[in-house]
């Protein structure tokens, strides 16, 4: 049963989500502090909930993928009812926490994230390829709640940056997916971009996004300013991601390779957020 709750609310995936929160608060104060855990904690709590609706909603669906079909409700060890339990709990707690944090401006930002996942990408996904671009703007909610947590506010050019790189990175992380997983989709019944446009023609475009994040990275560092080392370390994380990125373009590129791909640009994405985060500590200490 534990094993099932940790399934149905995507645990580690809602996890690293809140990371994305951890790292914004220390970008914008330069510091730690017990309402970053508690911000953290809130975007955690947050994300298992409309996780766990989004199987519910899905758990017909779910049942027809290889890759899905032994979730505890696609796979009849838990039935839609306790779902939207454990959801509707999840979420009233995540409510509470993070008006405690930022009040009304907190549940209306966690309100609109579930209403923008499970009522608007959650169904368009079932219609549409191109659904993971209004999608994408999820990205954009656990750094938002950092940031504001941390006291900073959401019009400075630091977050917008930041905001962009998050929204960019979102598609191609995706899309490698879809490389890997088409199969699976075309059985649950999703259109997919593979089919939209082609393995080919996918890949390019995947390629071109890729290049969006790296621009994107590029430009976040640069208004943050980080000391040279921060800076060099940048340069050769966004060197690593460009030449992974170039397999992409191969004539005779395999989707299964499209996996070792998907962790190499994850981890470079993952690098510039932590380097930037470290800078800025380091910066606030010893100013």
């Amino acid at each position: 049963m534990i094993k099932d709750f940790f399934i149905v609310t995507k645990f580690v995936l809602s996890f690293a989500i809140s990371l994305s929160a951890l790292f914004a608060y220390i970008m914008a104060k330069g510091d730690v502090g017990m309402d970053m855990l508690l911000a953290a904690f809130a975007v955690l709590l947050v994300a298992m909930g409309v996780s766990t609706l989004n199987q519910v909603q899905e758990y017909k669906e779910d049942s027809k993928m290889e890759r899905t079909k032994n979730r505890p409700i696609a796979a009849g060890r838990m039935t839609p009812l306790t779902g939207y339990i454990i959801s509707a709990v999840l979420v009233v707690l995540s409510m509470i926490l993070i008006y405690s944090l930022l009040g009304l401006t907190g549940v209306n930002i966690f309100a609109f994230s579930f209403i923008w996942y499970n009522a608007m990408y959650t169904p368009l996904k079932k219609k549409s390829a191109l659904a993971v671009v209004p999608g994408a703007i999820l990205g954009v909610i656990p750094p938002a709640i950092g940031w504001l947590v941390a006291g900073n506010s959401l019009m400075e050019l630091e977050f917008i940056a930041l905001a962009l790189y998050f929204f960019i990175w979102q598609v191609p992380h995706f899309w490698l997916l879809v490389m890997l997983f088409h199969g699976d989709y075309k059985d649950g019944g999703y259109p997919t971009a593979m089919r939209l446009f082609g393995q080919a023609s996918l890949q390019r475009l995947t390629f071109v996004w890729l290049i969006f994040t790296i621009q994107a990275g590029v430009f976040l560092v640069s208004i943050f300013e980080p000391v040279m080392v921060s800076i060099i370390l940048s340069v050769f994380v966004g060197i690593f991601a460009f030449v992974s990125s170039l397999e992409l373009l191969k004539e005779k590129f395999e989707l299964k390779n499209a996996r070792s791909v998907f962790w190499k640009i994850n981890a470079s994405f993952l690098a510039i957020i932590i380097i930037l985060s470290i800078d800025e500590y380091i910066k606030h200490q010893i100013s």
